[in-house]
């Protein structure tokens, strides 16, 4: 199951890189992406915690550190001084940039002898009527990092970021017993290719469909919930 995610693109190629436009609804520069690039649409409508966000996939014949290092490079200031900042996210390494009331992420990791990356516009400071709710269950100490909603064909999504002290393997123990007992049947699971410690599942419920991810993150476990309905 993807994330249905709303971008507006632009694949117009200057000399130096491509460009992914921000939505009419974000007041952004473009943001560039290195020459070579690949860029694609992965669905057509996206809020992040209320805000609207443009976000594509990209795959890059770069090394990760030669992807990230394009950013860094272009996220310096004249004077040598970097207006970014870098961290580790589970398998990803990011880098994020702040322009005015913009918002720029670039989330990387290898894939075969290149790069696989999400590129993302949004703009923190905006307003928000609508909260960060969690209406899936999930282990009484789980707090929520991030909330999507998404429409796409007719489809509504809502995709959560969750984070609990619990190691992994209780967290899947907790969702193999709670998400049967609110009706819904688990029609595949498994651990995702070469990453043995990563659980990736999927239920249904009538003419609903829920996708768990749960994975290790930093002194606990990172889960990602998406509903699909129609």
């Amino acid at each position: 199951m993807l994330t249905r995610l709303v971008i507006a693109l632009s694949l117009l190629a200057p000399v130096t890189a491509l460009a992914l436009d921000a939505p009419a609804s974000i007041h952004c520069a473009a943001a560039p992406a290195p020459l070579g690039t690949q860029l694609t649409v992965v669905a057509p409508q996206i809020a992040v915690n209320g805000l609207p966000m443009a976000i594509v996939a990209a795959r890059s014949p770069l090394a990760p550190t030669d992807f990230l290092r394009f950013y860094t490079s272009a996220w310096t200031a004249p004077d040598g001084h970097p207006v970014y900042i870098r961290y580790p996210l589970g398998p990803w390494q990011v880098v994020a940039h702040r322009q005015g009331a913009c918002f720029y992420t670039v989330q990387v990791r290898a894939a075969g002898s290149g790069s696989s990356a999400l590129i993302g516009i949004s703009t923190p400071t905006g307003r928000t009527n609508q909260p960060t709710l969690l209406d899936v269950t999930a282990p009484g100490d789980a707090r929520v990092l991030t909330h999507m909603v998404s429409e796409d064909g007719g489809k509504l999504g809502n995709t959560w970021l969750l984070y609990s002290g619990n190691p992994p393997a209780a967290v899947a123990r907790f969702y193999a017993r709670a998400l049967p007992a609110q009706g819904w049947t688990r029609v595949a699971s498994r651990n995702v290719p070469g990453q043995h410690d990563v659980n990736a599942a999927m239920y249904q419920k009538g003419t609903s469909n829920l996708g768990l991810v749960v994975q290790p993150l930093r002194a606990g476990t990172a889960i990602t919930v998406t509903v699909e309905s129609h």
